[in-house]
């Protein structure tokens, strides 16, 4: 599991790890996370997978297990897991195969996703505009991924630290205040298709005026993970 972790945080993807078996339901109840790998020596009660279920039925969870039976797998996935990985698979196809788990929970089949005049790459977690590529940083790109998966929905400043930051110590708020800013920078070239909106004392939203880009996934692609 340390060898995934790792894969998954070099690809930039936020990664928050539970030490303790105890902390898993702990964080799983309160975190925005988009997936849940769990290793299969913190489930061998199948109570415990059932009660992650019910703690987040939409949030789709993955164990790892080391040559893993049949019988397990099956009630693994009777429990409450969406999938069940063997320790052993090599880790690209590991890790593309959670990248399309996590992004299938949210509707997405595809791992290019539109959103009014941008087009996500979601596996290499970038974003075009026209031929251009935005030069985000990592937790610019969770920021607006998160919000254009969400469009027209609000989002609590809370949400968005949490999904952001995990674990991790948040900033000060005037340090979440200049990445907004700085987003809204990036998207100043189409501020009359896609504007982030501040609703102040709630959150934010981003506001996609060209209905007809809301998110979708484009007709042709290139390789589907």
């Amino acid at each position: 599991m340390v060898s995934l972790a790792k894969a998954v945080a070099d690809s930039g993807t936020l990664v928050t790890r539970c030490e303790a078996s105890e902390e898993v339901e702990d964080y799983h109840e309160m975190g925005t996370h988009d997936l849940l790998v769990i290793e299969a020596r913190q489930v061998m009660r199948q109570s415990a997978l059932s009660r992650l279920r019910e703690l987040r039925p939409r949030t789709p969870i993955a164990v790892v297990a080391r040559d893993p039976e049949p019988e397990q797998i099956a009630a693994w996935i009777m429990s409450g897991a969406d999938t069940v990985f063997d320790g052993n698979t090599p880790l690209p196809e590991m890790l593309a195969r959670l990248s399309a788990v996590a992004r299938r929970a949210h509707g997405v089949p595809q791992r290019l996703l539109e959103c009014g005049p941008l087009l996500f790459d979601l596996d290499a977690r970038r974003v075009h505009m026209g031929t251009v590529t935005l030069s985000l940083s990592p937790k610019l790109y969770e920021i607006l991924e998160y919000l254009a998966l969400r469009p027209g929905a609000l989002a609590s400043r809370e949400a968005l630290l949490s999904h952001v930051y995990g674990f991790e110590n948040e900033p000060a708020p005037r340090v979440f205040d200049v990445y907004m800013c700085n987003l809204r920078n990036h998207l100043s070239g189409v501020a009359d298709a896609m504007r982030i909106e501040t609703v102040r004392g709630s959150g934010y939203r981003l506001d996609v005026t060209d209905r007809r880009a809301a998110p979708r996934a484009p007709a042709r692609i290139g390789a589907a993970a």
